[in-house]
């Protein structure tokens, strides 16, 4: 029986908090937005809580992103394809509306993009609920890349009920490579039983799964673990990673209701175990949302977890439940993980919704990039070097504010921009970082999806103040997945000899891009999916790796023809 820990007094939320002096990172500006839904915007009106990204579906160098939209009103949820273009803009370039769905109901989707046959092509797969009582395509909905038409299939190619009653909600759906097999695992949360009921009986069930096989083009699911004896929570996020880095990733669901982390870890091909549970906070309505990742912060070799909570802003105007910012290291054990690994950083009293990592500014310090979700910033912690469990090793800016003058207060967030996701890099493809997110605002005038880009400059942070966390600093190859070329940048704190080499599954050698001594700073190669002869390579996970006197750093990518 799993034993769940006592939830714990949350008094710290409520102490004075260490507030670091917030600036306005003039470096970045918007660039683009889309019309909001009574001008043509994101058509169904539904706020878009999901969105994933970037990717390059068609090999061109422009980021693409999926969106999810929910909470239609008199309009049904559906699923967007938007890409961005050479113009600092984003277009859509396809749509996908439930209209089999309650239209009425609090319908609700998620989305994820992976490769989940091995043959090359994207899918969007999306998870959708239904309202009890109403029958119609529920489950899980794929949806295929196709490299004739350059767009992904007009209707599902693969439609899966996972086994579940009439009566259930969608909660996450997540797609990594969990196990070390060719095959990438479907990872999904969801309620067996309407949000009424949380609380009162309802449950919550974790399932991992992959595609087994197709036959007459109907797609068989192999469940490889199940997890359904959770009652009065629900699962709303789900984040992989391998925190104590002992090789085996985990699976961390987080609950709406109250901060609660329930963990699972891989332990072999097919097989995982339940690891750990607890509370964060006993406070109802300290949520986290999609706001979880894994990330080696200081890139020293050991990974640090992020969390960012929501909070509420009742309607009736007498609750403000703040969010809050955490980070979490120093784990060596995943199952000994528990709230007094978090460290506390910075409360919010708006919440925080979304969370992503990245370096927009391009100067090699990795940055948190956080989703102001009833406050309308777009808020930018860059780690500076240090410990990166301490605050001090932080400088926090607003790379965006929807409106300066616009006091948060209780009572008052529908009309509020909300933003819920972000995520970085050249999203257009022009040499200058750029963040991208989406709005949940329920307010028919608010645009929804936004792009926001920095100039090429450093602003706000002395140069002779900044500390590196180590000599090299590597950055995610992007695009990832990608066709037909990919750049691997990274960052040097001083002149060295580095090598840099590409490996199969199998770890042999199929590519060296360069061996010799590189200057300080940052520097890019690009590799094109070809061997030492110039052989063009199949698509599949390679690695690659960058080599000096001090240390090796591995890092994987996927070559998708």
């Amino acid at each position: 029986m799993k034993l769940k820990q006592l939830m714990l007094p949350v008094a710290y939320f409520a102490m004075a908090t260490h507030l670091l002096a917030t600036e306005i990172d003039s470096s970045y500006s918007l660039k683009w937005n889309n019309p909001s839904w009574g001008s043509g915007g994101l058509i169904p009106a539904g706020p878009p809580w999901n969105m994933v990204g970037p990717y390059d579906f068609d090999g061109d160098g422009f980021g693409d992103f999926i969106v999810a939209s929910s909470y239609a009103g008199q309009f049904c949820n559906g699923v967007y394809h938007y890409e961005a273009t050479n113009n600092d803009s984003i277009d859509l370039q396809w749509v996908y509306t439930f209209y089999d769905l309650s239209c009425t109901y609090d319908a609700y989707s998620s989305v994820a993009v992976g490769d989940i046959d091995g043959d090359g092509n994207h899918e969007i797969l999306s998870l959708v609920d239904t309202s009890p009582g109403v029958s119609g395509q529920k489950g899980l909905q794929i949806f295929e890349w196709d490299p004739d038409s350059m767009s992904f299939l007009s209707t599902p190619t693969y439609t899966w009920d996972m086994g579940l009653d009439s009566v259930w909600e969608a909660a996450q759906i997540f797609v990594d490579e969990l196990d070390g097999d060719p095959d990438q695992e479907i990872i999904v949360s969801v309620m067996n039983g309407p949000w009424d009921e949380l609380g009162t009986g309802g449950s919550s069930q974790l399932m991992i799964f992959e595609l087994d096989t197709v036959i007459n083009d109907s797609a068989i699911f192999h469940i490889e673990y199940e997890d359904n004896a959770w009652t009065n929570w629900s699962g709303y996020n789900i984040s992989t990673g391998d925190l104590d880095s002992d090789g085996f990733k985990e699976i961390y669901t987080v609950a709406y209701e109250y901060f609660h982390i329930i963990v699972h870890e891989n332990t072999g091909e097919d097989t995982y175990e339940y690891q750990t549970d607890f509370y964060v906070s006993s406070e109802q309505y300290q949520r986290a949302n999609q706001g979880l990742v894994i990330a080696d912060i200081d890139n020293n070799g050991s990974n640090e977890m992020v969390c960012a909570t929501s909070g509420v802003n009742s309607l009736s105007g007498d609750l403000i439940t703040p969010g809050s910012l955490f980070v979490v290291g120093g784990v060596n054990d995943v199952s000994s993980l528990s709230y007094a690994n978090f460290n506390f950083f910075k409360s919010y009293i708006g919440g925080l919704r979304g969370l992503s990592v990245g370096d927009a500014d391009n100067d090699g310090n990795l940055n948190l990039y956080l989703a102001g979700h009833y406050d309308e910033a777009l808020y930018d912690w860059e780690f500076n070097g240090g410990d990166p469990l301490q605050l001090e090793s932080y400088t926090e800016r607003i790379i965006f504010m929807d409106d300066t003058t616009d006091n948060f207060t209780p009572g008052n967030d529908q009309g509020k921009l909300r933003i819920a996701k972000v995520f970085s890099g050249d999203i257009d493809n022009d040499g200058l970082g750029d963040l991208v997110f989406s709005s949940a605002s329920f307010a028919a005038d608010k645009p929804h999806l936004f792009l926001v880009e920095h100039d090429g400059t450093f602003v706000g942070v002395r140069e002779d103040l900044v500390t590196y966390p180590s000599s090299v600093i590597i950055k995610p190859n992007y695009p990832n997945p990608f066709n037909p070329e990919t750049n691997i940048s990274f960052f040097l704190k001083q002149a060295m000899d580095v090598s840099i080499e590409v490996y199969d599954l199998r770890g042999r050698l199929v590519k060296s891009l360069f061996d010799g001594k590189k200057e300080a700073g940052l520097h890019s190669v690009v590799w094109s999916g070809v061997e030492q002869n110039g052989k063009a390579l199949p698509s599949g996970i390679y690695f690659y790796s960058i080599s000096t006197g001090q240390k090796t750093f591995t890092k994987k990518m996927v070559l998708s023809k």
